[in-house]
């Protein structure tokens, strides 16, 4: 019988070991309560200011529904054949093709800027010799001319590119981030030949332009402007953090306000709320609207 108690305690301890360590991995496993001294700072120097998760910076509309409407018109069906001589021919030939006409928007308005620096020396030649056929393509530059801030906006603010400087932090971008100076620097070269296009330039460097845009779309502007909405005064209190969302906000500002008369509703409506948070969030004077906006680039 003490031979049979023994083994019983034996076995009791067993178990008794097994469930206590048990309960301290069961313990271990608890999600561990979220360090608190940011957030206890915040709190005690009356600076911190929570924005709930369904109030949080919304980043622009998807591309399909931001691309305005541009019809290719009257140049579709043209022979090729009678333009033979003029360097438009090329530029008509690849807005033709399959891939022209399926071409990304940056491509659509390169293709675009180009039909408009060649054609009318063509048309100049073509007048003597084939008076119809100038003319149609001069009613064709003109429609052009009267797209052309269309293009710009699907090109630029209407699109991927654009749109990805504004997501939001931890969603997942097709474009790698971008330092500081590699962002403002390509927002305000996309901004000068903006305003060089507008205003009758029509000179354009194809791969640059594309470089631009890739290096907007990790400018990372969506995760600043989170930050700042969040923990404006103390994160971002006239500090160097406030300068690079400052710097990446005041060029696209530009733009918006050089296409201002063809932007689309939902990105009217995107914009105004987005500057609305910024307006209600920053601390006296910090981030407002510069005293002089700029002027629009005129169209020749």
């Amino acid at each position: 019988m003490l031979h049979r108690r023994t083994l019983g305690s034996r076995h009791e301890r067993s178990r008794w070991l097994l469930c206590s360590a048990f309960l301290i991995l069961l313990d271990g496993c608890q999600p561990a309560e979220p360090d608190p001294p940011l957030e206890v700072y915040l709190s005690r120097t009356g600076s911190f200011q929570s924005i709930a998760p369904s109030d949080e910076f919304k980043v622009p509309p998807v591309v399909v529904d931001l691309q305005l409407p541009i019809p290719w018109g009257t140049l579709d069906t043209l022979d090729l054949v009678s333009l033979s001589g003029c360097t438009v021919q090329a530029t008509i030939g690849k807005r033709n093709s399959s891939l022209g006409r399926y071409a990304k928007p940056s491509q659509r308005l390169l293709l675009e800027l180009e039909y408009l620096r060649l054609a009318p020396h063509c048309i100049d030649l073509l007048r003597e010799r084939h008076l119809a056929l100038a003319n149609v393509l001069d009613a064709a530059w003109r429609q052009r001319q009267l797209q052309l801030p269309a293009l710009i906006f699907n090109a630029t603010l209407g699109s991927d590119e654009y749109r990805s400087l504004w997501l939001n932090p931890g969603v997942p971008a097709a474009y790698p981030p971008v330092s500081h100076s590699a962002a403002v620097s390509a927002l305000d070269r996309i901004n000068r030949d903006v305003c060089r296009w507008l205003s009758g330039d029509y000179q354009a460097q194809n791969r640059n332009f594309e470089v631009s845009l890739s290096e907007v779309a990790g400018g990372g502007a969506g995760a600043l402007l989170n930050a700042f909405l969040t923990h404006s005064s103390v994160l971002f209190a006239a500090g160097p953090p406030s300068e690079r969302l400052q710097s990446r906000l005041t060029p696209v500002k530009t733009l918006e306000t050089h296409l201002a008369s063809i932007l689309p509703l939902q990105y009217r409506y995107w914009m105004d709320d987005r500057n609305d948070r910024v307006t209600a969030a920053a601390p006296d004077k910090f981030l407002q609207p510069p005293p002089s906006l700029p002027q629009p680039c005129g169209i020749n």
